[in-house]
């Protein structure tokens, strides 16, 4: 139903998708890396709401009506991607059921994970919230290793580069992970659990709950979202 519609790009690394108040035209399922939804203050600040990988789509709320963006949506490595006009994606949803049970879905754990997202920005440590990002951009990426430089991590917790490279250091003394130059690799997966906040577990405990086998079974190239094969394709 969509497939004629996808066409293939190459995101650039640090390409902006879309800035706050831009009219939302373009959905993008990303084959790999990572996209992250900023918000944005007067001061010129930033903070990560949310982070989008291979599991979902870039812009997907479009489809359902949200059509203006609230968020600066940064891509953080060159990357291919799929992409499809917003308008086309939403009469999709609008003729199929599966289409639109999966964006629901997608959508309201997304919505589920900003809000936790925010309340854990306002509660735990930066070494737990740390933690927590670590895991879950471990995640999204599918891999271990991290290829962003560590001033990419103090902008999406909103703190200082200064207060995360005395945690990166102490991470690493005590074995959970590798440094390299523009590079991290969890290397104790289990160990970082530990350090991170409840958090982690309570967001990945909801995405099993949304992201249901029939959500997963409709996704473009092995995301969450994918609309090949079946009824969808």
């Amino acid at each position: 139903m969509i497939r004629p519609h996808l066409r293939e790009v190459t995101l650039r690394a640090g390409q902006i998708l879309c800035e706050p108040g831009d009219r939302i035209r373009k959905v993008y399922f990303l084959h790999e890396g990572v996209v992250s939804k900023l918000m944005v203050f007067e001061d010129g600040a930033e903070i990560e709401c949310a982070l989008v990988g291979r599991e979902g789509a870039v812009g997907a709320m479009s489809a359902l009506g949200m059509r203006t963006a609230v968020t600066r949506d940064v891509c953080h490595m060159s990357v291919g991607a799929l992409v499809i006009d917003v308008a086309q994606l939403s009469e999709a949803a609008r003729q199929s059921e599966l289409i639109h049970s999966a964006l629901d879905r997608y959508c309201a754990w997304k919505m589920g994970y900003a809000i936790r997202n925010g309340a854990c920005n306002a509660r735990h440590a930066v070494e737990q919230r740390l933690c927590r990002w670590l895991l879950t951009c471990s995640d999204v990426l599918e891999e271990p290793e991290i290829r962003l430089p560590q001033d990419v991590f103090a902008k999406m917790l909103g703190v200082q580069r200064t207060s995360i490279n005395p945690i990166l250091q102490r991470l690493r003394a005590d074995r959970l992970i590798d440094l390299g130059r523009s590079r991290l690799t969890l290397t104790d997966r289990a160990g970082i659990m530990n350090r991170a906040c409840e958090c982690y577990e309570a967001m990945s405990i909801t995405e099993a709950e949304m992201l249901a086998p029939q959500t997963r079974s409709v996704r473009p190239h092995g995301a969450a979202l994918q609309f090949r094969g079946g009824s969808a394709a």
